[in-house]
């Protein structure tokens, strides 16, 4: 069995002055220390036996809930209590919504309170965590719950998406169909295109993304749905290449353009707007088959 533990935390005030007091450190850092160990004692699914693997994911709500429950702090707890609670914000700032490793079940689950504990082996941190919005589209989080199963598929391609940020945690893992990939892809960036051109800014200068990419079957290069629904947005239909408008309309009813990297992924460029522009069908082929400098210096300049 294969499940996610989508841990969070408290929205009183008491519970965290309460981890505050007692240990100096909330789930996140619970986390993190076993990490450094490979083992922890960990909450897990009540039906679990030795040798299922749980995934370790920081709730999406992780954040707000700390946020509300120390939106007001009495002076009396101190300022060392202050400076806990900001850098558990910026813990939780930057791991919320993230899955950041995985561990081996060792022992039967024993009952604690309201939760089922188990001892984790083998534990398994990700140098690179994987964001929910790069998996919603073939894994639902559980909101009633803190464990979500995995069906065989689902984790055959949840591993596929790790090696691919992190080469070698699973260098076996099938690599999906690049037809599915594609189709997933383009999907999420129409869905990011319903935003203005200001919000999509916005998300896009909160990323920096380096591409990274692992060869299993084929050799895949993770790009941002943000970046090229910004760069398609910004050249508000036409090709900044010919500067002709796009050729035709794509399913969605969008001028149809392609997302191109002027400084190749496969070289080492970045997935940035830096080094993104849209062009017509025509132009991105002429870019990969040629790749003229005039024509990569008339789209630095473009950018510009």
């Amino acid at each position: 069995m294969i499940f996610i533990s989508n841990f969070s935390n408290s929205r009183n005030l008491s519970d965290i002055k309460y981890y505050f007091d007692e240990y100096q450190a909330t789930n996140i850092d619970f986390l993190f220390d076993g990490f450094s160990m490979g083992n922890t004692t960990w909450s897990v699914a009540k039906n679990a036996v030795p040798g299922d693997i749980i995934v370790f994911m920081c709730a999406k709500e992780a954040r707000n809930n700390l946020g509300m429950a120390t939106s007001h702090i009495p002076a009396s707890y101190g300022s060392k209590f202050l400076s806990f609670v900001n850098n558990q914000k910026d813990l939780y700032k930057k791991y919320s919504g993230n899955i950041l490793g995985y561990g081996i079940v060792d022992s039967i689950p024993e009952k604690d309170g309201d939760w089922w504990m188990s001892d984790i082996n083998g534990l398994v941190q990700f140098n690179h965590p994987i964001h929910i919005d790069e998996f919603r589209s073939f894994i639902t989080i559980s909101r009633t719950n803190s464990i979500t199963y995995l069906n065989d598929d689902q984790w055959e391609r949840l591993m596929w998406m790790i090696n691919q940020k992190n080469p070698g945690i699973f260098p076996y893992a099938k690599s999906p169909d690049r037809e599915i990939l594609e189709k997933e892809f383009n999907d999420a960036v129409q869905k990011e295109l319903n935003k203005s051109i200001d919000e999509l800014k916005k998300s896009v200068q909160k990323k920096s993304s380096q591409s990274t990419s692992s060869t299993v079957q084929t050799k895949v290069y993770h790009r941002d749905t943000v970046i090229a629904a910004y760069v398609k947005k910004r050249a508000n239909g036409y090709c900044q290449l010919c500067g002709n408008p796009a050729p035709f309309k794509d399913q969605y009813g969008e001028p149809y353009l392609e997302c191109h990297h002027i400084d190749w992924l496969s070289k080492g460029g970045m997935d940035s707007i830096d080094n993104c522009v849209a062009l017509c069908p025509n132009c991105h082929r002429k870019m990969h088959m040629i790749n003229d400098p005039e024509d990569i210096k008339k789209l630095k300049n473009k950018i510009i």
